[in-house]
């Protein structure tokens, strides 16, 4: 898109991502830190990118993985790096064969709402990194989409009548063209430009590619605590810590503060811990 077509819009960050993507997992925190502090500011948006079409096929000769088994120890790696919790039971009991299904099953609720579709891209990513559930699976689609609003009848018709295949399809072609090679790839519009940052970013790499674009962008407080993790809940430890600017021991030690005064309980999953508000909220 040419700095014309966007001269009278907010600057956009796509990220080009795959729901079983445990980078794009890892990278839960920092979009939600974006959102929390430039709310209205951007607009975010993403784009299905295809990583496994059928493991039968696949080779990453990066990270060695020729079989789902494979992912188990490379989760487990990454995570060591980017801090989100994962669950590598999934690869014993019911690993996914591809990402396709997951990633149709997105393209279906951006169809009927775009911010209860991000709600459902990111219970996507949870449910299958953190509580070993394979969300290829019809049913499990269901309860996500039935968890974050979308109405059934509607997301169910466009997986059945071919609409959602057809919207994967044009996000898998705008993948290629853009020469996205690496999960998750940044592209960022403005009034002055574009940037395109390809693999894991960090708050403030993704910071300076939109400053660079749209240097009127400014950045806000995050709201208090509690109120986080009740409109966002349940968070990983990481996504406290990264929000509020703290190492991961800090964030802990707060959020048991809190659960000590009956704010929030925690929940252990895999290698990690998640925390959900007492109080109502979530999306």
């Amino acid at each position: 898109m040419s700095s014309t077509e966007t001269a009278n819009e907010r600057p956009t960050i796509t990220q080009f991502t795959d729901p079983m993507c445990t980078w794009c997992w890892g990278s839960e925190p920092i979009m939600r830190r974006l959102r929390t502090v430039l709310g209205d500011q951007i607009e975010l948006r993403y784009v299905m990118g295809g990583l496994v079409e059928d493991f039968d096929e696949f080779y990453d000769a990066a990270n060695d993985i020729t079989e789902p088994s494979d992912v188990g120890p490379h989760w487990e790696e990454a995570s060591r790096h980017h801090g989100m919790p994962v669950d590598t039971q999934i690869f014993e009991t019911d690993p996914a064969q591809s990402t396709y299904p997951a990633s149709e099953a997105f393209t279906a609720a951006r169809l009927q709402d775009t911010e209860l579709a991000h709600r459902y891209l990111r219970r996507l990513r949870e449910v299958y990194a953190t509580q070993v559930r394979n969300v290829n699976h019809r049913e499990e689609q269901v309860t996500i989409a039935e968890s974050v609003g979308l109405d059934i009848d509607e997301f169910t018709a466009a997986l059945d009548d071919g609409t959602a295949r057809a919207a994967l399809e044009r996000d898998l072609s705008r993948t290629r063209q853009a020469g996205v090679r690496a999960f998750p790839t940044y592209h960022i519009d403005g009034p002055v430009g574009d940037e395109q940052a390809a693999g894991y970013q960090s708050f403030a790499e993704l910071v300076a590619a939109l400053m660079a674009v749209d240097p009127t962008v400014e950045l806000s407080s995050p709201p208090p605590m509690r109120q986080f993790i009740a409109d966002y809940g349940p968070v990983a430890t990481r996504e406290i810590a990264e929000v509020y600017e703290l190492d991961d021991g800090k964030a802990r030690q707060v959020l048991e503060s809190l659960g000590d005064d009956g704010v929030v309980r925690r929940e252990a999953r895999g290698n990690g811990f998640f925390w959900h508000s007492t109080v109502g909220g979530g999306r």
